[in-house]
Order: C-alpha cells, then structure tokens, then sequence
C-alpha cells in the first residue's frame, strides 16, 4: 500500500498556472465547474469576527489533507474549510479499504495519513494557493473582491495528554502564526511566476479548532481539553458531538423505528460510555464563561460519525462509522434539542448527510458553517459543491432574500432575531425530514451497478466517475489513438531475431484511465462506483510523480517519466525503459535483453543485446500507448507534473 505524499509547492503553482492558461482546467476540473460569484445574492457570513464569502465548506475527511483536495474544495465554493483531524500519533495504520459508499455511507478512517510536519505544510501550501490565486486573479476575478473572503478551522484529537504535548502545541502554534514556513514556500515559487513573490499572504491560518474527541472520553477530559485550547493557544474551539448523545433509546427509535434501518446494530457500549446531554449542556454552558474570559468563541457541531457494528465483509474491523442520509435527521434532532437546552445563540456547526438538497434547510437554521463529506465521495466529487450555492441562491430568491441573515428570518415567517428565526426553521426542518421520507433506508437501498466487464490496462467504458469521487484527484485520463498491432514474439539465436504473430494489440477508446501512486491511499472509493469489476486504482497504470517512490516501491509495478522523453517502468518486478531517439524518429525499447530501436510506427529496425533470448513486445507496445498519450497534451493535470522535470 502506497503512504499518502504531498506534491511539491513548486509542482502545485506549476501545474496550476499552465493548466490553466493553456485548458482553463485545474488539477483536471474544467473552470465551467468552478462557483462564481451570483449576482444580487451574498452568501457571506461572519465566524468568530472574520468574514467568509460562503457558509460552506469539506469536513474534517478525506477532502482536507491535501493541498490539492482543499483547493478544489475552494474553488467550487468552499469558504469554511475543516481540515482534516491532526493527533499526535502521526504513523498510523489504516484498514484498507477505509470508505464504503455504496449506500448511504460509512467509514474506519479517522485522523491524518501524513505526519504533523507534512500535515502542516500541506495546510499551509494550500492556504497560499488561495491567496496567490487572489494576487494573481487567474480566476478573473478581482483580489478586492470579498470573493475570498476564507476560514481555515483546524481539527485535532484526541485526549489532553496527545494535545497538550509538545508536538502538537508546537503544530497549533505553527498554524497561529506560519510566517517562517509561508517564507519558505515562497522561496519555492518557480522563476517563470516570480510575480506571485510579492503577494500578501497572512501568516495567521487559523485560530479556531473543532474538537474530536474518543467514543468514551470523560466529560472532565473535554472540558480540560476546551479550557487548555482556549487559555493556553487562544483559540475559538467547537467541540464535536457524537451522535450517542441522544441516548440509545432515542438514536434505535429514529434510526431503526421512523427511518428503517434495522439492520444497522448499534453499539450499546457506546452509548454508556460517550458524553451524556446533561453532561454536554452542563459542560458547554461553564465553558462559555472560560471563553469570554479570554474574548474567545466556544460552540459545538453536531456532529461525529456514529458509531455502529461492522456487520459486513467491506472492513477489517469490528466496528464501522455511519455517516450520510440517516445521520442527517439524527444530527438535526440533535441540534434541536441541545438548542432548547442551551439557547437559540448558541453557536453550531453542522455536518452530517448534507447535499445540495438539505443545504438551504441547514443555512437556514443558522447553522455556520455547514460541511459535507459523504456527498462529495459520490458521483459528481467536489463538482457538486457549486450547486449547494446555486440550490441556496434559488431558496433566497424565493424568499426574497439579498442576505443569510434576511433569508433566515424571511424564512422563519416572523420578526424574531436571526438566532430565535434560525431554531425554528431547525424544528421545522427536522419534521419535514422524517415525515418526507426522503432519508428513510427505502429510498438508500440501492448499489451502484456493476455490469458483467473486468477492467485491464486499457479501454474501459471511459465513463470517468472515477475521476470525481477521488477526493486526492489521483486517478486522471489521459488520451490514446486508436490503434490495432500485431504483438510480436522474437527468438534470437545467434544474434538473428526471428518475429512470429502471438497476438493482437488493441486499444478501441481513445480516453485511457491513470492513477498517480502518490496521491492514492487506496481507499477502495473509485472501484464502488466504477461499473467495472477490479477498481481503476489496482487495473490502471500506477505513476510515480518523483523517482525516489519508484526507487523504492519496489514491489509496486508503475511508471515514471524521469524526463520527458525518457520513460521507465516497473512490471513484475522487471524493468524496462522507452526514449524518444536524439532525433524524435525512432523510440529506443530497453529490457534485460537487449536494446530494441523501433521507427515511430512501431516497426522493429535494430536490435543489440543477447545472442540468443526469447520476448516479445507486448510491454513495449503498452509503454508507447502511455508514452504517446501522457506526451500528447503536456500541460493537463498530472501530465506536466509527470513530464515537467527542471
């Protein structure tokens, strides 16, 4: 299994400024997909006293860990980004696969995948992609606009003993002030974007931190953690619910009762163990008094995962997280009734079975910020975020609306304040989920479809929704003539090659399917959806952006351009190579053989190596498919990150 690798800075700013200009893409997503500012509709909304131009935003997941992911998050819509859950333990071990989608949604995944210092320096790469896309206004749009307007909201686990150590209290103040490390990546900008050095970025990349805590952590613990995070880094600090806190009863009622999934059992060891509601409202109302004593803002989010058995083969582990359609009606009930405990002012982030359908409703609660997750592993991936806007510019419009905070009031039907406005459409919200049946197991119940077809290197149905559902964007397209060769078999005797046909070589799609080695983590997330059975992250050819990974993943086949007329691969454990000759006219094929000098076309024209041998040459002609088709168009994502090699 591959370790999840950042790109380099340098790579990112290249790959983006020439993508664009010369596709109008970045990282492989058309700019037709990206948000643009709608007119006579201002989404903004104001969290811990800085603006952000939208109330949207990735959760803490698989969406915020890469500077890559991130940015697309950003760029159709994103404004309020929860990054992904940094803990001290910062080598683990992940089950594989760690994502089920089939239906509604569930998950073993849970903290970073990359050290602290990787963690950190991703985070800070992409806080500088916003803002050097501001300076630059490649999206033509201009860097006074509020458009902007961003908040970074740190996550971390997951008791006091990991966040009070001295590696993450050195992380968090790193990411309250990244002035050395903002320096040094700008150091890194590529000469030919030199103007990009001069841009103003703010070292401060958050001062907020969403609290994860573990499935049995004290009530005492938690408070410990809120107040530390609070007197000690002066942070705003949203603790995150478990879902448990509604109680057993209540939770198997709503989940097993009025929604219909039965099948999904519950832990009731859970229940007992986690934070109780009088235990949460008690704790959130004295932690209001530590916060305005240091000016800061204390809220909750509602909420975690849930945690429930693991009663199917997908994971290898006892216990699995559900999040997704069931999890947003359990969410908003809780949402309601902590608020009839604690005050309609009390602040609340959301996250938990949001779509572009429920978003509107969740706006309206005064929920800030809404995030999703599950949504955007589905068909569609971080394309779909820009609708969760259009879909909340309809309601506003319907209601008459320039503002959130007019839209929540209108909404709500009354004259109270937009906190009272917002409780109400909250209630009345969560009914209407229950009684629609929209979320109910009957209308969840359905896989994606597989049909009768076994993926291979090349030609599938060239449908692409492995693409989006790629929340790393590792799997890309890359461009292939169609073509039918004969594959060759040559004996050599004496240093006399004698070619007989064993076979024909075919490719009958013209958009072939790639995956960058260092960019998956093998998640299983592309082959649920692909409706080819063996997953495109295990049947399609595997690239290696830098030579170290090829070096030394040495039992993982795969590509690498190590320039850009040089080719080397990796395939059952032999290596070959394939260069453009000095005059672009012949390609020179080399394995442990000998070398094979063939024309363009593929016609075989000299040979040195062994006097007597046996091959063929079926690998060279799959390595002149990649070489010719990864070569045809150098500046799309990931071509020139593979073939740009300064």
């Amino acid at each position: 299994m591959a370790d999840l690798t950042a790109l380099e800075f340098a790579d990112h700013l290249d790959q983006i400024f020439n993508e664009y200009k010369t596709h109008q893409s970045i990282y492989g997503y058309a700019a037709r997909s990206f948000f643009e500012p709608i007119e006579d509709t201002n989404f903004s909304v104001n969290l811990y006293g800085t603006p952000a131009y939208t109330p949207l935003g990735p959760a803490a997941g698989p969406h915020t860990q890469l500077a890559q992911n991130i940015l697309l998050s950003w760029l159709h819509g994103s404004r309020i980004i929860e990054l992904k859950t940094i803990q001290v333990l910062d080598d683990l071990t992940i089950p594989r696969p760690c994502i089920d989608m089939r239906t509604v949604g569930f998950n073993v995944e849970w903290s970073q995948e990359l050290s602290l210092k990787d963690s950190l320096k991703e985070y800070v790469s992409a806080w500088m992609l916003i803002h050097l896309l501001r300076h630059s206004e490649l999206l033509g749009i201009s860097r006074d606009n509020p458009f902007y307007n961003t908040i970074f909201d740190m996550s971390a686990g997951y008791d006091l003993k990991g966040i009070s150590s001295p590696a993450v209290s050195e992380w968090i103040e790193g990411m309250r002030d990244a002035s050395a490390l903002i320096e040094s990546l700008r150091a890194e900008i590529p000469q030919e974007l030199a103007h990009l050095k001069a841009a103003a970025i703010p070292a401060m990349i958050s001062d907020s931190l969403t609290l994860s805590t573990f499935h049995g952590c004290p009530a005492d613990e938690i408070e410990d953690i809120v107040s530390y995070l609070i007197s000690e880094h002066h942070l705003n600090v949203i603790v995150k619910m478990n879902p448990t806190l509604g109680g057993y009863d209540f939770t198997r009622k709503m989940l097993h009762d009025q929604l219909g999934y039965k099948h999904i059992e519950l832990e009731p060891s859970a229940f007992e163990a986690d934070l109780q509601f009088d235990q949460a409202v008690a704790m959130m109302q004295r932690l209001q008094t530590v916060a305005q004593k240091y000016k800061r803002t204390v809220g909750a989010k509602f909420t975690n995962t849930l945690v429930v058995k693991n009663t199917e083969s997908v994971f290898d582990a006892p216990q699995r997280y559900l999040s997704g359609a069931p999890l947003y009606v359990l969410a908003m009930s809780l949402v309601e009734k902590f608020r009839a405990a604690v005050g309609a002012d009390f602040p609340i982030s959301f996250s938990g079975g949001i779509t572009k359908n429920n978003f509107p409703d969740a706006v309206a609660a005064h929920l800030v910020p809404v995030t999703t997750c599950t949504d955007l592993l589905k068909k569609g991936g971080y394309k779909k975020l820009s609708g969760y806007l259009h879909n909340l510019s309809a309601e506003m419009t319907k209601y008459k609306a320039q503002t959130i905070p007019e839209y929540i009031q209108k909404r709500s039907g009354t004259q109270q304040s937009v906190a009272e406005a917002g409780q109400q459409n909250s209630a009345q919200s969560t009914q209407e989920a229950l009684n629609r049946g929209t979320y109910a197991f009957t209308n969840h119940t359905l896989s994606p479809k597989k049909i009768d077809s076994q993926l291979a290197t090349f030609d599938c149905l060239s449908c692409n929704i492995c693409i989006p559902v790629c929340p790393n964007a590792a799997n890309f397209e890359y461009s292939s003539p169609t073509r039918e060769m004969p594959i060759l078999h040559f004996t050599i005797r004496d240093g006399k090659l004698t070619p007989f046909k064993v076979g024909t070589f075919r490719i009958s799609k013209q958009t072939q399917i790639g995956n960058l080695f260092e960019f998956c983590n093998e998640c299983g997330n592309c082959d649920t959806f692909c409706p080819e059975s063996g997953g495109p992250f295990k049947a399609k050819p595997s690239f290696f952006i830098y030579q170290r990974h090829f070096n030394e993943a040495i039992d993982q086949d795969g590509y690498y351009f190590e320039n850009p007329a040089l080719l080397l691969a990796r395939l059952n454990g032999r290596l070959f190579s394939l260069q453009l000759g000095a005059h672009q006219e012949e390609l020179i094929w080399k394995n442990e053989t000998g070398t094979f000098t063939f024309d363009i076309k593929g016609n075989l024209v000299a040979y040195e190596g062994a006097a007597s041998a046996e091959v063929d040459n079926r690998i060279f002609l799959e390595m002149k498919t990649i070489f010719e088709g990864i070569r045809s168009q150098p500046d799309l994502y990931p071509h020139r990150i593979l073939l740009h090699r300064s």
